[in-house]
């Protein structure tokens, strides 16, 4: 690094104690990439390296271990270090070196932490410590790129505060690896953009030249000027006689008024911040909506697309670039150098509109104006890495520091959502009224008048009227049939007695991989040929659920000239374009392909099955999952059909059959107010060693009213020693049990306490 040069402007004002917010502008929100205040400290250049350099430089109460230089100017820097142990998730100060002097806010260095070289973010530049020990110095400037601007760092904050981990943990999550060589990449190609967008010659150069022209050409100015001015006329004549433009078509997002206030509103420093909630319709693609909110935007507002699935993200990225407009990809699934690269694109604003999956949460958008979250409620939107936010919580926190729009759109309205609502934080955004059969298929269940009318087979997994269904919709275009399970029969039983088929050594489920294949362990892999029950000792099995793969085994079986497709599992995802245009597309929940030209019909097979789920949640997430399917049909009137093959007296599947009905949700909300279930209860869950988890509800010290359960220890030979303990509370107190789970750890950390242990809210599976 080359002494004093390129260093940017730092802030000379003292942020206080460490971790403590820095004051915004008046309006109350501080831009993310806003210039620090203070200029350029020139101690750099005029530093020297000699031995004989007087104390006085080092500044009043400055104390420094032996062997280096500091600056005369703001020689102290705090540093946030990433990766550390919880007791030591804290600021820490370092001396500032001639050869770091360009260290600023935001910026990653290396120091010395432990014996080890650890990487840290600058939080600021101070004139003298806080403390009275000897600073090291810090061991090197990584790059003079600003990572982490100041608003941004308080929104990891916030994040490790609401999820009681620590900082350094969510700047991991926040940061990609750097990677130099993408690094002098971009740099190249960011000052080829800086030379092709220089400003044009003024213009009395550029009317000098046009009078050297026209000596050269033998013409007089003024006549090169009339000469000038004829294409232009001729322009205007055509204009004129062009016919009027054609009305523009309809847009999706103008069936939802409240979606054109809430992007009216989108980025403004004023007011309150725009926070809604938008359920669409099986009618309108929710690719289109975000195409047009981020179109309805100005040129100089940011946006960010958050979808649980790459393909979701790809589909996205196709629909904005057939309308011409610029975007970014940063996913997690591309290389360390790509992803990168387009890590410090969006950093320097070559680009405003980012989309990604989960780790795109912490984008560094400039002017961030809008942030969409498409199916907030799909599992993949939860983090599995320390300290495991959802993705939800970090758009919240973005937006509350950024003031930028937030909107979550939706196939189906979620628990979560719901109670959001409720509480006043989102607002809901309902379309204007439709006739049923222009905006969504005609969706039926399998009741029992159909079952009689059709005699035994309508109580058969395949029934004649699912048959007619394919039938019919095969005629038409492709069709959807959804299975819960992938596989062949993922869960055998006794067929006598009904007992579950379990593994003798693991006792892990077996599951039939073929027609006439043996019962396999799904677990140790162990082939069970001599398989007798052990309640009854009979040796004949049935299959409990059908899987994908022998689903469409027997569908082929009844439509064999009709091209037959399988998505989802072993089998792998299926390209969109990859549908054939009159065929069969058999595919697990969240692994259907969406053609261009939607599907004809769908079948939801094994509805109970899918009900059944050993989950609290279960028919809140069968009904999001439904629905999703359900959004890939054609409606009503271009002849799309549902059929819902499972018992039709199920308040689930009844939600299905009614057009935005809230019956369903408002049940659901009773029953968890009942047994306090969230959201009505913050919970969080402590798993680990059993010594560990019992020494760590001892020692800590928990806010009054916490309910705890447990600890209990944890089933199956992989969790043997293992216990687990729930804690729920409240969720006004919510920010207290947080703060008391997150002080826990820390003073575990410090105690060097035995045993592996961890701590997680909210999480997904608790019940």
């Amino acid at each position: 690094m080359r002494p004093g040069g390129g260093a940017q402007a730092l802030t000379s004002t003292a942020h206080g104690a460490a971790g403590e917010r820095e004051e915004g502008p008046a309006d109350g929100q501080a831009p993310l990439f806003a210039a620090p205040a203070a200029s350029v400290p020139a101690a750099a250049e005029n530093a020297t390296t000699s031995p004989d350099r007087p104390d006085a430089v080092r500044g009043p109460g400055l104390r420094t271990t032996a062997g280096f230089e500091v600056v005369s100017e703001l020689p102290v820097a705090s540093v946030r270090l990433v990766g550390v142990l919880p007791h030591l998730d804290r600021p820490f100060e370092y001396a500032v070196t001639p050869d770091t002097a360009a260290a600023g806010p935001g910026m990653r260095v290396r120091v010395r932490f432990s014996g080890k070289d650890t990487e840290g973010i600058v939080l600021e530049r101070r004139a003298e410590p806080t403390t009275d020990r000897a600073l090291a110095p810090l061991h090197r400037l990584v790059s003079d790129d600003v990572v982490v601007p100041p608003a941004m760092m308080r929104v990891c904050e916030d994040v490790a505060e609401r999820s009681a981990g620590t900082v350094g943990d969510v700047l991991r999550l926040a940061l990609p690896p750097r990677h130099a060589r993408a690094e002098k990449a971009d740099r190249a190609a960011a000052e080829k953009e800086a030379v092709a967008d220089a400003p044009a010659p003024a213009e009395d150069e550029v009317i000098a030249t046009s009078e050297e022209t026209a000596a050269t050409a033998g013409l007089a100015p003024a006549d090169e000027a009339a000469s000038a001015e004829e294409p232009a006329a001729s322009d205007g004549d055509d204009r004129a006689a062009a016919p009027p433009d054609t009305p523009a078509a309809p847009r999706h997002g103008d069936r939802y008024p409240g979606l054109a206030a809430l992007l009216s509103r989108a980025g403004s420093a004023e007011g309150p911040v725009p926070r809604a909630s938008l359920v669409l319709d099986p009618v309108d693609p929710w690719t289109a909506i975000a195409a047009e909110s981020i179109a309805a935007l100005g040129p100089d507002r940011g946006a960010l697309v958050i979808a649980p699935d790459q393909r979701d993200v790809t589909r996205l990225s196709r629909v904005l670039t057939e309308r011409g407009i610029a975007h970014e990809v940063l996913a997690g699934t591309e290389g360390p150098e790509k992803r990168y690269r387009t890590f410090r694109r969006i950093l320097r604003g070559a680009t405003r509109v980012v989309l990604g999956s989960r780790s795109a949460a912490f984008a560094p958008v400039q002017d961030l104006a809008l942030v969409i979250c498409w199916d907030e409620a799909d599992d993949l939107l939860e983090e599995p890495r320390a300290p495991y936010p959802h993705t939800r919580t970090v758009l919240q926190c973005r937006s509350a520091e950024e003031r930028c729009a937030l909107l979550f759109l939706s196939a189906s309205e979620s628990v979560t959502m719901r109670a959001l609502t409720d509480a006043g934080y989102l607002a809901r955004l309902d379309p204007v009224p439709a006739p049923v059969t222009a905006v969504r298929p005609r969706i039926v269940a399998m009741d029992q008048y159909l079952r009689d009318r059709e005699g035994p087979s309508g109580r058969s997994r395949l029934p004649q009227e699912a048959m007619r269904v394919l039938r019919n919709g095969l005629q038409a275009g492709p069709v959807l049939v959804q299975v819960p399970r992938t596989g062949y029969a993922p869960a055998i039983a006794c067929t006598f007695c009904g007992t579950r088929a379990r593994c003798p050594e693991c006792a892990a489920p077996l599951s039939q991989r073929g027609r006439n294949g043996p019962l396999h362990c799904t677990v140790c892999g162990r082939r069970e040929d001599g398989y007798r029950c052990p309640e009854c000792d009979r040796t004949h099995v049935r299959a409990m659920v059908i899987g994908s793969t022998r689903t469409a085994e027997e569908l082929h079986r009844a439509f064999p000239d009709a091209p037959l497709k399988v998505a989802g599992g072993a089998h792998g995802p299926l390209e969109d374009d990859a549908v054939p245009e009159h065929g069969i597309v058999v595919a697990t929940p969240g692994a259907e392909p969406a053609p261009p030209g939607r599907y004809s019909a769908c079948l939801l097979l094994d509805a109970d099955a899918m009900l059944g789920r050993a989950a609290f949640d279960a028919d809140v997430e069968a009904v999001r999952r439904w629905r999703g399917a359900i959004s890939l049909v054609r409606t009503a009137e271009e002849g799309g059909e549902v059929l819902v093959v499972g018992t039709s007296t199920l308040p689930a599947i009844r939600d299905l059959v009614a057009h935005r009905s809230a019956l369903f949700l408002n049940r659901v909300l009773e029953d968890r107010r009942e047994l306090d279930l969230p959201p009505f209860r913050r919970v969080a869950e402590v798993v680990g060693e059993r010594e560990a988890c019992r020494g760590f509800l001892e020692t800590t010290e928990l806010p009054d009213g916490t309910e705890v359960l447990g600890p209990v220890d944890l089933e199956g030979p992989e969790q043997a020693g293992r216990a687990r303990a729930v804690l729920r509370i409240e969720p006004r107190r919510s920010r207290e049990l947080a703060a008391a789970l997150r002080s826990g750890v820390a003073a575990r950390s410090a105690r060097k306490d035995r045993g592996s242990l961890r701590v997680r809210l909210d999480p997904p599976d608790v019940f």
